[in-house]
């Protein structure tokens, strides 16, 4: 990979950019902006080779996480590191602590792991963000279908899960495909 850095300008530059776009960006809006305005500082990978590409991604998300620590540690802003929104947002609140146990902060803080992935375990690891993505998106509806808002804990949602199955199921006289709709919405939302 060619060197990239991961200097104080290229944060102040990943700030600014998250600054003027208060609805958030993209990944890849973001990798664009970067490469049209900075691209001294954060050169266009190859496309075409998946470890490079990966390597890209990593450290652009070494970046916002240290961002997010930085955020998280002045106390003035938070960053939302979503699956496909990358949000600066003030913080209006009493100064508040990042989640302690954050497994994909772990990761991508350590630049050790930007180099230890292969072609296959990058594969892996696209197929799972391409799963969770497909969760993550048809949760409102599937939320919507089972009569829930989201907020509730899992064992709330089980439960209404189960009551639901239980009132459509056609072997006692419900709507197979009312069903149906209840197993799907209860497939995207259940915990892996």
């Amino acid at each position: 990979m060619k060197q990239v850095n991961h200097s104080p300008a290229l944060l102040q530059a990943i700030d600014q950019l998250l600054s003027i776009n208060p609805a958030g960006l993209s990944e890849y809006e973001l990798m664009a902006a970067l490469d049209k305005q900075h691209s001294d500082l954060f050169p266009k990978p190859n496309f075409s080779e998946k470890v490079l590409l990966f390597q890209h991604h990593f450290m652009l998300r070494h970046c916002l996480y240290r961002l997010q620590n930085e955020y998280a540690h002045l106390g003035d802003f938070r960053l939302e590191i979503g699956l496909s929104r990358l949000v600066k947002h003030p913080v209006t609140s009493p100064k508040q602590d990042l989640e302690r146990h954050d497994p994909l902060r772990e990761y991508y803080l350590n630049l050790s792991n930007m180099n230890k992935e292969s072609e296959s375990s990058i594969e892996s690891l696209l197929n799972s963000f391409w799963t969770r993505l497909s969760h993550f998106n048809a949760a409102p509806e599937a939320h919507k279908t089972l009569g829930l808002t989201g907020n509730e804990s899992h064992q709330e949602k089980q439960q209404r899960y189960r009551k639901l199955a239980q009132k459509h199921h056609p072997d006692k006289g419900g709507n197979a495909q009312e069903f149906d709709r209840i197993q799907q919405a209860w497939k995207s939302i259940r915990k892996p």
